[in-house]
C-alpha cells in the first residue's frame, strides 16, 4: 500500500479529459450534449478535442486533435468550466457553430446538439497503466454535486449499476461506475477492464482491483476538484472501499459498503486485513448486507472509530452487495431509505 500511495502524487498530474455534457444550475428542461472529451490546449487559447464519442453528435463534425477556438461568438480562452457548461445552455436539436483549428488551418462547422444520454462511458488508466472502462452518470445534476466512485462485486460489471445509478442523479449525485480487473459479466453488461486485463496477462484477484478502485477516485478529484467524492463497494470491493478509506483519507469523503467482509485470507493477507484498515477510517460510513451476514462485518463496523458511522440490517432475508436496491426485490424501499438518510449529509 505504501507503493500505492507513493505514486498517487504524480498520478494526479496525468489531466484527464472531461465531458462536455456536465450539468448546471441553470439549464433548460433538456440539455445539449455536443458528445466530446477535451482538454485545455498548452497556451490557453482553445479546447483541445481528445474523443469524439461514438455516435454523438460531434462525431461527424469533429476530429480527434481538433482545437475548438470559439463556441458561437464566446471565444475559449483558460476557462475550461465556462466552456464545458456553453452546450448546456441550449437544448437538443439547436444548432450551434463552432470555430476550430485543423491541421494549422482555422475554419467554422455547425453541429446539432443531441439529447444527452444517462451515462457517458470514459477510459482512464489504473496505477499499472491497465485500461479502465467507466461509465460517469451526471444526467439532471449540478456541476458541483457531490460525485460517487460505483464498484461492483465479484464475477459482475458496472452493469451493477445501471439501475442505481439515475436514481442517485435524481437524488443530486454525480456517479462514476467502473469495471474493475477482478469481474465478468451482469445484466448483459462485460466487464471490459477485466477483459483487457486478461489479456495482458495481469493478476484479477480480489485484492488486485484496489489500485483500480484507487485510481477511479483519482481521475474523480480530476473531475470534481474540490467537490466531495464517496466511495461506494459491493461484496468484495466494499471490503476494499473500507481498506482504502482508512489507508487513503486524503481520496474519500464517505465510504458505503454493500456486504463486506475479511474475503482477502484466501490471497494471502490477514485475517484482519479489512480490520486494521478501518480504525484508522474519519469520514462517514454506512455498511449494510443481506440480514445472516451480519457476522462477516460486526467486528469491522465496531471497529471503526467514531460516531460518523452508519448500519443497517433488513427485517426480511435481504440481499447481497448492492443489487439489494434493484427494484425486483421487495425489500429494496428499506434499503434505499437508509441510503437515502446516509447521504442527506453531503448534499
Amino acid at each position: 500500500m505504501n507503493a500505492i500511495r507513493m505514486m498517487i502524487p504524480g498520478f494526479l498530474m496525468v489531466l484527464m479529459t472531461i465531458s462536455v455534457s456536465f450539468a448546471q444550475d441553470e439549464k433548460p428542461a433538456e440539455q445539449g450534449y455536443l458528445g466530446i472529451q477535451f482538454k485545455q490546449v498548452e497556451n490557453g487559447n482553445g479546447m483541445q478535442v481528445v474523443k469524439t464519442i461514438a455516435g454523438g453528435p460531434a462525431a461527424s463534425k469533429l476530429k480527434v486533435d481538433d482545437v475548438i477556438l470559439k463556441f458561437g461568438d464566446l471565444k475559449i480562452k483558460n476557462d475550461m468550466g465556462q466552456f464545458r457548461d456553453k452546450p448546456l445552455q441550449h437544448k437538443p436539436g439547436d444548432v450551434v457553430k463552432l470555430t476550430i483549428l485543423r491541421d494549422g488551418k482555422e475554419m467554422t462547422v455547425e453541429v446539432k446538439l443531441g439529447k444527452r444520454p444517462d451515462y457517458e462511458t470514459l477510459n482512464f488508466r489504473s496505477l499499472d497503466g491497465l485500461q479502465i472502462t467507466a461509465e460517469l452518470y451526471s444526467r439532471g445534476t449540478v456541476v458541483d454535486a457531490p460525485l460517487i466512485v460505483l464498484c461492483h462485486q465479484a464475477g459482475w460489471s458496472r452493469g451493477e449499476y445501471r439501475e442505481i445509478a439515475p436514481k442517485l442523479n435524481k437524488m443530486g449525485f454525480r456517479c462514476l461506475a467502473i469495471d474493475q480487473r477482478s469481474g465478468g459479466k451482469v445484466n448483459d453488461v462485460v466487464n471490459e477492464t477485466n477483459a483487457k486485463a486478461k489479456a495482458d496477462d495481469k493478476e484479477t484477484n480480489f485484492n488486485d482491483a484496489e489500485q483500480d478502485m484507487i485510481s477511479a477516485l483519482v481521475y474523480a478529484r480530476g473531475l470534481q476538484p474540490g467537490g466531495k467524492i464517496i466511495l461506494w463497494g459491493s461484496s468484495y470491493s466494499s471490503a476494499l472501499a473500507l481498506r482504502i478509506a482508512g489507508e487513503n483519507p486524503k481520496l474519500v469523503d464517505g465510504v458505503m459498503a454493500f456486504a463486506p467482509g475479511e474475503y482477502f485470507v484466501r490471497f494471502g493477507k490477514p485475517e484482519d486485513w479489512i480490520t486494521s484498515s478501518a480504525k484508522k477510517i474519519k469520514v462517514p460510513v454506512f455498511i449494510t448486507s443481506a440480514k445472516d451476514e451480519l457476522p462477516r462485518w460486526q467486528g469491522i463496523y465496531d471497529a471503526v472509530p467514531g460516531d460518523q458511522k452508519t448500519k443497517f440490517v433488513p427485517e426480511t432475508a435481504g440481499n447481497h452487495g448492492s443489487r439489494a436496491l434493484w427494484e425486483k426485490f421487495d425489500d429494496s424501499g428499506a434499503y434505499w431509505k437508509s441510503v437515502e438518510g446516509f447521504l442527506k449529509q453531503f448534499n
